[in-house]
C-alpha cells in the first residue's frame, strides 16, 4: 500500500477581532518568526496573511504568535491554500490514465509528454485541488482548502497508481502463469 501524502506548505489567513492600528503609513506591516511569514497589509488591517507553515501544528502555534505579538485575538483562521506531495517510485503507464481521465467529472486532464513528463488534473470545480502526476506515481496536489476533499483526491490518485502501474501488471501477469 501507498504512503500518504505530505503537507508541504499552507497559506492561511487570520481574520481579527478588531482592526489592527499600524504606525507605518503607507507601509505594511511584515515579520518573521521560526520560518513564518505574517503579512499584514494597510488596505485590510483586520486581516493577517500567514506563509511558510509547514504543518496544522504549526498553523495553531502561528495563531499563539500572532495573539500574543499584536495582542488581538484572531476570531477566524481560514486556509487560502494548501500544497501536498507524495514521492513514489513506480511505472504509471500515463498514456492509459490520460485515456481514462477523459471520461472523469471531476478534472480536466492535460498531457503532452514532448512538453512535459507530468500530467496535469485540473479541476472543474473550484474546491477541488491541481493534482500534478507523474509516471513515477510521485504527485502534488496545489489549491486544496478543505481536507475530507484532499484525502478524497489523495485515495482517488493512490487507486490511478494501483491500477495503471505497469510493474503491479507485470507482477499479477506472472501469477497466473
Amino acid at each position: 500500500m501507498l504512503n500518504s501524502m505530505e503537507l508541504r506548505n499552507i497559506k492561511a489567513s487570520f481574520i481579527l477581532e478588531e482592526i489592527l492600528s499600524t504606525n507605518h503609513k503607507g507601509i505594511n506591516y511584515i515579520f518573521k518568526h521560526e520560518g513564518i511569514t505574517f503579512t499584514i497589509y494597510n488596505h485590510s488591517p483586520y486581516l493577517v496573511n500567514v506563509t511558510g507553515i509547514k504543518s496544522f501544528e504549526q498553523l495553531k502555534l502561528a495563531r499563539e504568535i500572532i495573539e500574543l505579538e499584536i495582542k488581538i485575538n484572531v476570531k477566524k483562521v481560514r486556509i487560502d491554500n494548501t500544497f501536498f506531495s507524495k514521492k513514489n517510485y513506480r511505472n504509471v503507464d500515463l498514456r492509459r490514465v490520460y485515456k481514462f481521465m477523459q471520461k472523469s467529472r471531476k478534472f480536466h486532464v492535460e498531457y503532452n509528454v514532448e512538453l512535459f513528463a507530468g500530467m496535469y488534473l485540473k479541476p472543474k470545480q473550484k474546491y477541488y485541488p491541481t493534482i500534478l502526476f507523474f509516471r513515477t506515481g510521485s504527485y502534488t496536489m496545489m489549491g486544496g482548502k478543505k481536507i475530507e476533499i484532499l484525502k478524497e483526491c489523495e485515495t482517488f490518485v493512490n487507486e490511478i497508481i494501483e491500477t495503471f502501474d505497469e510493474c503491479s501488471k507485470k507482477q499479477s501477469e506472472i501469477k497466473q502463469i
